[in-house]
């Protein structure tokens, strides 16, 4: 019997929601039970006791505490729920329980006041200390806002109804109530808690992924986003992207020019290998992501509906437990989980985010006058002449443009030049825009549907989640679409043993048929369909001019026409991928204070990627003439490849990584709370492996299933000689593309442990350490055997008794942190052996054989980065504005490169440690309640990072003797990270060529000639400023926040005309390589170069040179290209989003059945200020290579709706 896909994927989920549904049942039977026998026992006495009994934690606020009366008690073997009830009956207290913790608080209930009967109520409001409390809103409660409290406290209205509780409400301070029973009030003293000294305050923590800690007791720099602003944001699905703006020392980069690093946390602290197109490997640039205290590769699996809590660990203290991979800072997201007792709630939320279709004309091209203009103006039929021009000599060959073919026409006298005249003109006034926006572009769509739904009951708590996003990316034909799962169950088994475990399902579906990459920077009168929609064909686009195609397809007997739209369905691409989370945890209570807890993590993944290019498409056709024979159209031609049946590609990739945690922790304190105490120490073993194969057949059949043998040893090495149309230099050989497969294996184990000790809740001290061995390290010991630690102390001066009296001051506590971490090569990067590589090549014997791809180091080892912190957290003007600051200087050593070693060895370089960098900088976030009262409110949050960066040694493979080299540098001694230089522009000389500045102001146009100190250093392309801010509005039942985001002090160069010489494989024609439809036109700027003697007081542009020859002896092109005057500030400044919401009245959510209803509409991605004139938007431009991308999702609309049933 076989068994499809989809029944195997419902018996999983059938079989994860029988577990779950047979865990809640077996999990309703426990229950915590204590017993106890005082007189005249105090609280804190007994709940000591019952917490050694239960292992739950017992949180409380000595003051309010202190209120109790004692107790005289017999319980025995008591649920706990109903043990508190009667220890609290009679007390001023109150309890809840959530999780492992029962926290403790005054009695909200209404207080009764004796009041006079009168016609008015008046009074005044004061805080604990008597100070009188501005905009505190007095409500009936069900009802509506009879008054607002005076700047001196005081309130009066109009008699209200009798037996009603009024509430006094207002920003941090607990809200009171009081009954009037029918009396009249006058005079009334209300006094409010400030909320800095209740519960609330001290449940705030904070997650390092290993353990939660209480923020105030911890010494480190952590941040948090507004986790609303978070869910609500649209534009991506990407739960990091969502964080732009929110985190201080957080960049996100969107430039092309940062992809191997878009997010950095504290700059940048590794470097990597460089390949020959200076793209860099071989150490991770991110930060690490933890998921439910798991390390993943890849965040883009989490729904945002599913996360809770996000933190972000900068400094030492903060991120050192997780070792040799800390480095670049840790990113820790929390999911969702239920809550003991909480009845079963369900919610839904989703929305719909237009895209629209991208900017076509974003990209500067010119329009088909200014390029036929320009094409008849460097046309040049003896430097081109026909012969060469038309003739094929390798793949990289291209047909002829029909502006080409008619210039080409009329030189060799085939039409008259009024024949050519007319059909340039006719050229001249087409515009392809509309076809290109219309036929190859349509307007993108996101959208999200989550349900969600949580409960539990006295012993067992569930979340689950069902997910749905589909992506319309702008390219017709393509699909994507992603389903996923999510469940979390937490089971207390008795008092000693806690379980939980997550289940995480993700079904990722993409598709895509034979669309082309095009934009405006393609011939910009070619048409894709006729005056009656018919297809139009252009063969030109392929390899072969049209005389050279006919005689091929003559003699090989297969059609070489090229029609994109009809290619279109000629072929797709499938992927199916399903990744399984699975973190599943363990707590036992071992002895007072002491308890056992361990995290395991599995996850799994597998994708199938299926591509099938059908016999009739054009790649089938071409590679099918390449190794067909036949001398002459009459000859019967010899097929070495299938002309029947289409190229099949199958690739897999399976993933599966576990991690295994064992640790103790021990939490106590002493005499009254004086002394905290938490001790952790534990073991790790992670180990990550991926396999990858893929497998090419022709001649596949996809209804049979078959495909046709072929004999790829011959056909890879000796080839087919003579061929149609020879690939490689009169013969053809095929590659062997036929299968290839790659492992990549990390394993990690690890001793780490921390220590938290606080003195008088006002000292902190924290401390880590951690011992990473590794696979990607050096064998020798002193690579694997070095600790990663942290220290670090906190003192919170409000609490001092000199600076009780500062009223303005709410808090100020100092952090002062120093510590190591690391970051680990990645895999295949380095090795204490020799690393061998598979090398197929017609030149080795049987074609096979390996190559060395890495030399051994053992010596390697992890980079090592010295982190120093100091911060202030403080709050002022009665909470209303709260922030912190930090400052910080890292310096990181060991950085892993191309190291430079002696020639003797047989190698000039080898994989090691190479240098030296650092970062210093400041971190400021702020936020403040502005307003406050009756319909009104208004708070902003500003965040803002500084980084300055450093090289400070980098040992290079050759020394930079010269200008040039020193430019090609992205990483340079003594200057920042991703730095950029050019060259000193002296403008023009009389024959439009460029000059520069060398010798202390000397112009020369001779090349070669620049000296690295004649280069000029423009700055960084790294953002040096990135922050946000967010202003949240609320009027009745409507709320408005407006997010903006800045990056500040960095540049880029300026995307310029770069076709002034025969330096490209097509230059001196206007023209583009085969199958590609992003080249062919030109930038506009070339139409104000310098064309004769004078032009050169009036541009900077340099003049056409058609021979190369005759160019690269007398000039230098880059001396425009990559001088300083195009170099741009890339300074910006962005809305990042708008949204407005609306709640729907309660009584009318009720009455459809739903607690609560908000609508929400968002707008995205608006450029509010940008530094450059130039109209470049930053985040669409790399800064190195001067280019343009077409910019996408870019001033969207949301409409998105969130339901609380």
């Amino acid at each position: 019997m076989k068994i499809t896909n989809q029944s195997w994927l419902a018996m999983k989920l059938t079989a994860i929601l029988l577990t779950a549904a047979l865990i809640q049942l077996h999990a309703t039977s426990f229950s915590q039970q204590v017993s106890f026998t005082g007189k005249e026992v105090s609280l804190e006495k007994i709940f000591a006791a019952f917490k050694k009994q239960t292992g739950y934690s017992f949180l409380y606020v000595d003051q309010e505490l202190a209120k109790a009366k004692p107790v005289t008690i017999t319980l025995k073997n008591v649920q706990l729920t109903e043990a508190l009830k009667l220890v609290l009956q009679g007390q001023p207290l109150q309890f809840q329980i959530e999780q492992n913790a029962v926290f403790i608080k005054e009695r909200s209930l209404p207080q009764e006041v004796i009041i006079p009967v009168e016609e008015t109520v008046t009074g005044k409001i004061v805080d604990e200390k008597g100070e009188a409390l501005a905009g505190i809103n007095i409500t009936i409660k069900g009802g509506k806002v009879m008054a607002i409290s005076n700047d001196a406290g005081e309130f009066s209205f109009q008699l209200i109804p009798s037996n009603q509780i009024l509430v006094f409400s207002g920003v941090n301070v607990d809200d009171t109530e009081i009954s009037i029973a029918g009396r009249k009030l006058s005079g009334l003293t209300i006094r409010m808690r400030n909320k800095v000294s209740s519960l609330e305050e001290i449940t705030v923590s904070v997650n390092t992924g290993y353990q939660m800690l209480s923020k105030e007791r911890s010494t480190g720099s952590f941040a948090k986003p507004d986790m609303q602003v978070v869910r609500d944001r649209s534009g991506t699905m990407n739960i990091l992207q969502r964080l732009d703006g929110m985190i201080p020392g957080l960049t996100i980069n969107n430039s092309p020019s940062a992809a191997q690093n878009p997010l950095l946390i504290r700059g940048l602290s590794t470097i990597g290998i460089s390949d020959p197109l200076a793209n860099y490997s071989g150490t991770n640039r991110n930060p690490l992501y933890v998921v439910d205290g798991i390390p993943l590769d890849d965040l883009s699996s989490i729904n945002p509906q599913d996360v809770a809590d996000v933190t972000v660990l900068k400094d030492a203290t903060a991120a050192s437990i997780w070792g040799a991979r800390a480095s670049n800072g840790v990113i820790v997201v929390t999911t969702k989980k239920g809550t003991v007792g909480e009845k079963i709630k369900v919610q839904y939320d989703g929305f719909v985010n237009f895209q629209g279709r991208p900017d076509i004309g974003y990209i500067p091209a010119m329009n088909s006058s200014q390029f036929i203009q320009s094409a008849q103006e460097i046309f040049n039929p003896v430097l081109f002449p026909w012969v060469t021009t038309s003739a094929y000599t390798n793949i990289g060959s291209s047909g002829i443009a029909p502006h080409e073919m008619i210039l080409y026409n009329r030189s060799r006298g085939i039409i008259s030049a009024a024949q050519a005249s007319k059909s340039l003109d006719s050229l001249s006034g087409i515009n392809n825009i509309d076809q290109i926006r219309d036929i190859w572009y349509r307007n993108a769509l996101l959208t999200n549907h989550t349900v969600s739904m949580s409960g539990g009951t006295k012993a067992y708590s569930f979340y689950g989640s069902l997910a749905y996003t589909g992506n319309q990316s702008n390219r017709p034909g393509e699909t994507n679409n992603i389903y996923k799962l999510n469940l979390r169950q937490d089971v207390q088994v008795n008092s000693a043993v806690h379980l939980y475990m997550i289940s995480d399902l993700t079904n990722a579906v993409t598709s895509a048929q034979r669309t082309i990459n095009i934009d405006n920077r393609f011939l910009p009168y070619q048409l894709f369909k006729d005056g009656a929609g018919n297809h139009l064909s252009m063969p030109y686009v392929g390899y072969l001019s049209d005389s050279t195609r006919l005689a091929y397809q003559n003699r090989s007997r297969i059609n070489l026409d090229y029609n994109p739209l009809d290619e279109f369905n000629n072929g797709y691409t499938k992927s199916n991928a399903i990744t399984a989370r699975i973190t599943t945890g363990i707590t036992l209570k071992l002895l007072k204070g002491l308890r056992f807890e361990g995290v395991y993590g599995y996850l799994k993944g597998a994708n199938r990627t299926t591509s099938l290019d059908y016999a009739n498409s054009y790649p089938v056709r071409v590679e099918a003439v390449q190794f067909t024979v036949a001398a002459t159209p009459a000859a019967t031609p010899v097929y070495a490849l299938p002309v029947n049946g289409g190229k099949y590609t199958v690739t897999n990739t399976n993933q599966q990584n576990w991690t295994v945690r064992n640790q103790l922790i021990y939490d106590q304190t002493w005499k009254d709370r004086q002394h905290q105490l938490i001790l952790l120490a534990g073991q790790e073993a992670q180990n990550q492996f991926s396999l990858s194969n893929r497998s090419i057949v022709r001649g596949y059949n996809e209804l049979l299933q078959t495909y046709s043998p072929l004999d790829y040893v011959t056909l890879g090495s000796a080839g087919v000689a003579t061929p149609v149309m020879a690939n490689n230099i009169g013969r053809s050989i095929l590659s062997f593309d036929f299968f290839n497969q790659n492992e990549l294996e990390t394993r990690f184990t690890s001793y780490y442990g921390n220590a938290a000790y606080t003195f008088k809740r006002k000292y902190s001290f924290n401390g880590s350490i951690r011992i990473d061995q590794s696979n990607l390290f050096g064998i020798d010991k002193s690579a694997q055997n070095k600790p990663v630690w942290s220290i670090g102390t906190k003192w919170v001066m409000s609490d001092e008794d000199f600076m009780r009296d500062i009223n303005w001051l709410n808090k100020l506590a100092v952090r002062a942190t120093y510590g190591i971490t690391g970051n680990s090569p990645s895999p295949g990067t380095g090795s204490s052996f020799d690393i061998l590589s598979s090398q197929n090549s017609a030149f080795l014997p049987g074609g096979v054989g390996l190559r060395l791809l890495t030399p051994g180091n053992r010596n390697l080892t992890w980079e090592m980065t010295k982190t120093i912190n100091i911060g202030f957290d403080f709050s002022v003007l009665k909470n209303r504005i709260s922030g912190a600051i930090d400052l910080y200087s890292k310096k990181t050593s060991d950085l892993i490169g191309d190291q430079a070693v002696n020639n003797f060895t047989g190698f000039t370089t080898i994989i090691g440690n190479f240098g030296n960098m650092q970062n210093k900088g400041i971190e400021l976030s702020i936020q403040s309640v502005n307003i406050n009262n009756k319909n009104f409110g208004w708070n902003s949050f500003l965040t803002l990072g500084f980084n300055k960066n450093k090289v400070t040694q980098i040992n290079t493979v050759a020394p930079i003797v010269t200008g040039l080299q020193k430019l090609n540098q992205r990483f340079f001694t003594g200057h920042p990270a991703f730095v950029v230089f050019a060259y000193q522009f002296a403008g023009l000389d009389t024959l439009g060529d460029p000059m520069i500045y060398i010798n202390d102001k000397q112009a020369t146009k001779q090349r070669n000639i620049s000296l690295p100190s004649d280069i000029a250093f423009k700055g960084t392309y790294q953002p040096i400023w990135s922050g946000g801010l967010s202003n949240s509005f609320r009027y009745k039942q409507f709320g408005l926040s407006i997010n903006a985001i800045y990056n500040l002090g960095h540049v880029m160069r300026k995307d310029v005309a770069t076709f002034y010489s025969d330096n490209f494989t097509f230059a001196g024609r206007l023209s583009r390589g085969p199958l590609n439809f992003m080249q062919g036109n030109m930038h506009p700027d070339f139409l104000n170069r310098w064309m004769s003697k004078g032009d050169e007081q009036n541009t900077n542009i340099p003049s056409y040179v058609g021979n190369q020859t005759v160019s690269v002896t007398r000039r230098d092109i880059d001396y425009y290209r990559r001088a300083d005057i195009n170099v741009l500030n890339a300074s910006f400044i962005k809305i990042r989003d708008i949204t407005l919401s609306y709640n729907l009245a309660q009584k009318i959510a009720r009455k459809a059945g739903m607690e609560s209803v908000t609508f929400r509409i968002q707008l995205s991605n608006f450029m509010l200020w940008k530094a450059n004139k130039e109209g470049i938007d930053p985040e669409f431009h790399d800064a190195i290579t001067a280019t343009r991308t077409t910019p996408l999702n870019q001033k969207t609309m949301t409409v998105g709706m969130h339901i609380n049933f």
